[in-house]
């Protein structure tokens, strides 16, 4: 059962995560970012959320694979063969190291990418907000942090 604080909080986090996807969508959409005014809006948009997509899935795999050594392969080798199979080569040598050095330059190039998406050009105002709450949300970057 969720607490009246815990679902609060739960509320305005998700109000705060909605307006912030909103804002920084019509900022693509009034040309305010470096991808929209340099190709198109939807291309900036599509871009934006398949690196968010992608980064999730390095995220992911790095855990898997940096969490997975100290447990047996054999464990899992029947219910999850695919899983099997990259730990297997992923885990033998310096492997993992590689891994993990060449993921770092792939989340370094996603990132960029991201930010040439949805990050504000200088002066960008969007939705007729505040001044306020344009230097909160797009100046400090935070609506970029919880899109």
């Amino acid at each position: 059962m969720v607490s009246v604080i815990d679902g609060i909080k739960q509320f305005y986090s998700m109000a705060l995560v909605i307006f912030s996807v909103v804002i920084v969508t019509a900022l693509m959409f009034t040309d305010n970012t470096k991808m929209a005014q340099d190709a198109h809006p939807v291309a900036a948009l599509v871009i934006m959320w398949l690196g968010i997509l992608w980064m999730s899935m390095v995220e992911g795999g790095q855990c898997s694979m940096v969490g997975l050594p100290p447990i047996d392969r054999e464990l899992y080798k029947e219910s999850h063969p695919t899983t099997y199979k990259i730990c297997s080569l992923g885990h033998k040598g310096n492997n993992l190291d590689r891994y993990l050095m060449g993921r770092q330059f792939m989340v370094i190039f996603i990132n960029f990418t991201i930010n040439l998406c949805g990050a504000p050009l200088e002066g960008a105002e969007v939705l007729g907000l505040p001044e306020i709450l344009t230097d909160i949300f797009l100046g400090s970057g935070i609506a970029m942090v919880l899109t």
